[in-house]
């Protein structure tokens, strides 16, 4: 029997390039693909590898709504999890980032995920 996830909140799927800056390096700014969003958080594709705990600054795409959700803002959050993806055609590696302040929505709460 497959062990199942446990989600605080419904998943959406995207793809909408951002910018990346790592607390350590706040003068750099990366490149990623935000691929899929809940309230609380994004799972990013990049070029560059980041560390468990590393506190992110996302900066998403002007004019960007998924399901709802505005994503016209930046947002700040802490790397939960992170892997390399060698079988990605557009970024080396995979990153959960967990949103320091969940994102406004009308989502209700009859739609949070088990």
């Amino acid at each position: 029997m497959q062990e199942q996830k446990i989600r605080r909140w419904k998943r959406h799927a995207c793809l909408f390039p951002c910018g990346i800056i790592c607390g350590k390096n706040d003068d750099t700014i990366v490149v990623g693909r935000i691929l899929n969003m809940s309230r609380q958080g994004f799972l990013i594709e990049t070029d560059c590898e980041f560390n468990v705990g590393d506190t992110l600054s996302i900066i998403a795409s002007p004019g960007r709504e998924v399901d709802g959700y505005d994503l016209s803002d930046s947002y700040q959050g802490l790397v939960r999890w992170g892997r390399a993806d060698e079988a990605s055609l557009t970024g080396t590696y995979s990153v959960g980032v967990e949103l320091a302040v969940p994102i406004a929505s009308s989502e209700p709460e009859a739609l949070r995920a088990n």
